[in-house]
């Protein structure tokens, strides 16, 4: 199978639009094969291509070459422009057009053999993945960025049109992202009949996912285990030492620089060198996932069922693409103004003499993001137990309790923060960090956890007499400390929001944001008794038949309380350990109050007064919250965090119900037209959306719009007629 979606995007100024082409490839095939009658083999194929590519439509490599820049390179392997950023102007420039490009091609065998009351199967599943895309560290790249200020003239344009920037800046991208991994999985199972009423499963499966390799050479990694220094982790091709920024290289102190402030150098090694795979992480090989369950007929109407099992998360490309463009991320900067106000050079030159490396002050190079070096898959374990009883012909009740506990989660530190303090962040000295030659840290560690535990009910009647329908109603409590100081959705394979303190995990356990506590969903189909062959008009003539017979009916209500929601605060840090710079921080809780009201309204959903800023009391300054901001106007940091919880209020809930009419047409047995007309929110009903959150503001706890997942939106509908044959 192929396909092919094309469409157009509109660039800056006179450029033509660029192409956007998604292309789809996929192919598969299968051979089964009977050994004996109770041995039976199944082997499958297939590889899965998704392309998505932009495609820049004009030939920017020949323009650039005809500008003569000096020192912009003639043969650059990606289309593209300089980015002439000029003050009060829209910019002449083309980011670099993007691709990402992702393979999977995948082996199964099944073997399946039947010996008297066991059914055994024992299979395995081998992919090779890849993942290419861009990379890229400013907007003009290797074809140079040039910003034009009122610098020498004035006036932006003027300098412009003199070829003088006040800066420039020349990246060095030497290749693409492009990731492999092969993934293996393994299994056994056993199907036991006991008896006629009992059946018993029981399995076993083993999976090895290396992490990705990089045949770009963009990847590299921080090992915390070296105290004081840690040590910088790139690939062993020996171009891989190449493609380390120089400025990157002088701004964390690498090797074999001397020590500066009795703080020795930070070794670079590769990863042959640190005895670890290419994907510079550890591989963990004992990934064994036992499980069983069983089936009981107690009766001819009642049923138990229970089952408990390992089960694991796999971790694919987002993971492996934090460590891309890391030290690799080389851009030469030169500043245009001499020390007698007047530009050092003009275009075509495009640089001021020396290297144009920068290394910033030892201790602010930001590592963002290293992976735990012995990071380990996410795992599951799932459990459940439920009752199906047969109510009457057709309909049936299942009661379930179902619940699992996830643990090895990856979340998101900044394993180099300092210990809170009460001297402003400012003021304190790099010697305080973890690691003293790097600024920030940032990681994808393993080691977070989930418990998730439901009771759910669900009746269901198979369509009989022109009727279907299911009523599902779950009650559920889901907490976790993966997803960050403040979510607003499910934690991804990234973890959540960055913490805002790393020396706490816990600190961020709650309720899961988009884990509702009460969802009940009914589903029916409803075929209206109008027709041949219906109750009604079942002797109608054609005409009539035409027109009123044949319609069905179908409809989806959602009814679910509200997502769990985390007061947050702006403009401080009253740890003192730079807390912004890694994401939201919460609040100060004053006494038992959560800040629920009992009645609220889209004005007034949360209780403001039920927070302070931290460091502050109730009063005229609760909400200023710039504690340990800037010294010498703030007060100073307290050194703690707020102590306001994860997911403490709850928002809005969601009514939605959607409709929906059809009725095919028949021309004889083979075609026929269908046509079907849909409405989602049919009332129109207004979902709202969920409160502002930010005690420093006037406007905390009001609601300015509505909930557009879920089917909360507005009402939208559409009327669809198609050909069938």
């Amino acid at each position: 199978m192929y396909k092919k979606i094309p469409s157009s995007a509109p660039n800056n100024l006179t450029l033509p639009s660029d192409t956007v082409d998604e292309k789809y490839w996929q192919t598969a095939g299968s051979w089964s094969y009977t050994i004996t009658p109770s041995l039976l083999n199944e082997l499958r194929a297939g590889f899965v291509r998704s392309d998505a590519s932009r495609v820049f439509n004009f030939d920017g490599r020949a323009f650039t070459n005809s500008l003569n820049l000096k020192d912009i390179q003639r043969d650059i392997f990606f289309n593209g422009l300089p980015n002439f950023s000029i003050d009060l102007y829209t910019a002449f420039s083309k980011s670099r057009p993007g691709f990402s490009i992702s393979d999977n091609f995948q082996i199964i065998d099944n073997l399946t053999w039947t010996r008297g009351r066991h059914t055994f199967k024992y299979g395995g599943d081998v992919r090779k993945l890849r993942a290419r895309s861009d990379l890229g560290f400013t907007t003009g790249n290797n074809y140079g960025d040039f910003a034009f200020g009122p610098t020498f003239t004035g006036y932006g344009f003027a300098d412009f049109l003199l070829g003088v920037p006040a800066q420039s800046a020349i990246a060095v991208v030497s290749r693409d992202n492009d990731g492999q991994a092969w993934h293996y999985k393994f299994y056994a199972q056993d199907t036991w009949r006991v008896s006629s009423r009992l059946t018993v499963d029981l399995g076993l499966r083993y999976e090895l996912h290396p992490a990705y390799s990089d045949n770009g050479l963009n990847i590299a990694n921080f090992d915390r285990s070296i105290p004081v220094t840690g040590r910088v982790l790139i690939m062993s091709d020996p171009k891989a030492r190449e493609y380390v920024a120089p400025g990157a290289a002088l701004s964390f102190n690498a090797c074999p620089a001397s020590a500066i402030n009795g703080i020795p150098c930070t070794p670079i090694v590769t990863a042959e060198e640190a005895g670890l795979p290419e994907g510079l992480r550890k591989t963990y090989k004992t990934q064994f996932l036992p499980r069983i369950g069983f089936a009981y007929r107690l009766n001819d109407r009642t049923t138990v069922r229970a089952s408990g099992g390992f089960y694991n998360m796999i971790i694919l490309g987002s993971v492996f693409y934090s460590l891309t463009g890391t030290v690799q991320s080389d851009v030469r900067n030169f500043n245009n103004v001499g020390s007698d106000g007047r530009p050092i050079f003009t275009l075509p030159e495009t640089r001021t003499p020396g290297s144009g490396v920068r290394g910033g002050a030892i201790g602010t190079f930001e590592f963002r993001t290293a992976n735990q070096i012995d990071f380990r898959p996410p795992q599951m374990f799932q459990w459940a137990l439920s009752v199906d009883r047969e109510l009457a012909s057709h309909t049936g009740l299942r009661v379930s309790y179902i619940g699992s506990r996830s643990y090895q989660l990856p979340w998101a530190p900044d394993i180099n923060m300092m210990a809170p303090s009460t001297t402003f962040f400012s003021q304190r000295s790099n010697l305080e960090r973890p690691f003293p030659n790097f600024g920030l840290i940032f990681s994808r560690d393993a080691g977070a956890n989930a418990l998730y535990n439901s009771l759910q009910v669900e009746a269901n009647r198979r369509l009989a007499g022109g009727l279907a329908y299911t009523a599902a109603y779950t009650l559920a409590k889901n907490l976790a400390d993966n997803a960050g100081p403040a979510p607003s959705g499910f934690a991804g394979e990234n973890g959540g929001g960055r913490v805002t303190n790393s020396l706490d995990r816990r600190a961020d356990r709650g309720d899961v944001y988009a884990t509702r506590r009460h969802r009940m969903v009914n589903t029916l189909v409803y075929q209206l008794p109008f027709g041949r062959g219906r109750r009604f008009l079942s002797q109608a003539s054609w005409p009539v038949d035409l027109l009123a017979g044949g319609w069905q009916l179908s409809t989806i209500l959602t009814l679910q309380s509200g997502p769990f929601l985390t007061p947050v605060f702006s403009g401080g840090d009253p740890s003192g350990t730079n807390a912004p710079s890694r994401g939201a921080q919460r609040p100060d809780r004053l006494g038992a109050a959560n800040g629920s009201v009992p009645s609220p309204t889209r004005d007034q959903w949360a209780d403001r007064s039920a927070f302070a800023c931290p460091g502050r009391a109730a009063g005229p300054l609760q909400f200023d919250c710039r504690v340990g901001a800037v010294p010498g106007r703030d007060p100073n940091p307290i050194g703690r965090f707020g102590n306001s919880g994860v997911g403490i209020l709850t928002g809005p809930g969601t009514f939605a119900w959607n409709a929906g009419m059809q009725k095919r047409f028949a021309f004889g047995e083979t075609v026929g037209l269908r046509l079907e007309g849909s409405f989602t929110n049919l009332p129109n009903w207004t979902n709202l959306g969920d409160p502002n959150l930010n005690i420093a503001d006037s406007n905390f706890g009001r609601i300015t719009g509505v909930r557009s997942v879920d089917f909360g939106g507005g009402r939208t509908g559409q009327v669809s007629l198609r050909l069938e044959f």
